[in-house]
């Protein structure tokens, strides 16, 4: 599927990709707790069968580039996955996500960049020319012609290349990329800029999707609480779970068959900061011995050279 690039409209579609505000007003409603497991059950059946998620905030927490992973479903293999979390929503952090009571997924990037698209498409000020389905999945990108000379003539080569979603450099963010192949998993030799005439892809650097928490109880146009679609879509389609620490769970049971693979796949970055933290403490115990220590001895030897003196 080929699509033609709208210069005018790109410059101004990072700006506007924020939902900070409507994550703030779902918190509130996301505090909302069930009584217990049996009004639980009853809450669940207003919801659907996923009524349990509204209890969590969904947290991307981790971006992998050329993991395959399986669209539960539709059965269609993907070349890029993340990790997202399922916090509790009463304690998801925007910064650290959640570290108890929590849920890991292992979905294809394709799969979540659409439906987080699709859950922003009526808060997004996006122009008329702009279309964000364009860049939710791999496409063919069609260079536009300005003359025999224009894009340096790879218009007549035969060289195709393709745009979508893909990892940023830090392993968390998403952002738009340039490839030479259909399954956009090889970057092109030849950046975007050299064909477009200067222009630069939207979210090049990252910034596609918030890594914010996004509550999953929201409101809708009616004033109604409601499963949010984004959460729903994600869960369903998800290629392997790890629910072991979830207080709250489908009716079916907790999902631990992913634990081992999905364990595999989240950022060591918690550990890493409290094995930090434990060091720090370690090393301020440690430096207070030692000035400690040092108080004595300066003290012992005043002491001994005030005898001496005496002496």
């Amino acid at each position: 599927m080929k699509f033609a690039f709208v210069a005018a409209t790109l410059l101004s579609v990072a700006s506007a990709m924020t939902i900070k505000g409507q994550n703030a007003a779902n918190k509130v409603i996301s505090k909302a707790r069930l009584l217990d497991q049996q009004n639980g059950q009853e809450e669940e059946q207003d919801y659907g069968e996923y009524g349990f998620l509204t209890q969590y905030s969904l947290k991307l927490i981790s971006c992998k580039a050329g993991e395959v992973v399986v669209n539960q479903e539709n059965g269609e293999y993907e070349y890029n996955a993340v990790v997202v979390r399922l916090c509790p929503a009463d304690s998801c952090n925007d910064d650290s996500g959640c570290g108890s009571g929590y849920g890991d997924m292992v979905v294809g990037l394709n799969t979540f960049v659409e439906a987080y698209f699709e859950d922003q498409r009526d808060n997004m000020n996006w122009g008329d020319d702009f279309n964000p389905d364009e860049y939710t999945e791999c496409r063919e990108y069609e260079m536009e012609n300005e003359g025999d000379d224009a894009n340096n003539g790879n218009n007549d080569n035969g060289v195709q290349y393709f745009v979508g979603p893909t990892c940023a450099d830090d392993g968390v963010d998403i952002k738009v990329g340039f490839f030479s192949d259909e399954m956009c998993t090889v970057v092109s030799e030849t950046s975007f800029e050299e064909i477009s005439n200067g222009w630069s892809l939207p979210f090049s650097d990252g910034g596609m999707v918030s890594t914010e928490c996004n509550a999953c109880l929201v409101y809708n146009d009616n004033y109604e609480q409601e499963l949010r679609e984004l959460c729903e879509r994600t869960y369903a389609n998800a290629g392997a779970k790890c629910e072991e620490k979830m207080e709250y769970f489908s009716y079916y049971g907790q999902n631990v068959a992913g634990c081992e693979y999905v364990q595999e796949l989240v950022p060591k970055a918690s550990a890493s900061k409290k094995g930090g933290a434990v060091f720090g403490w370690i090393l301020f115990v440690l430096i207070v011995i030692g000035v400690a220590g040092y108080v004595m001895w300066w003290r012992n030897k005043k002491a001994t050279a005030s005898d001496g003196l005496m002496n």
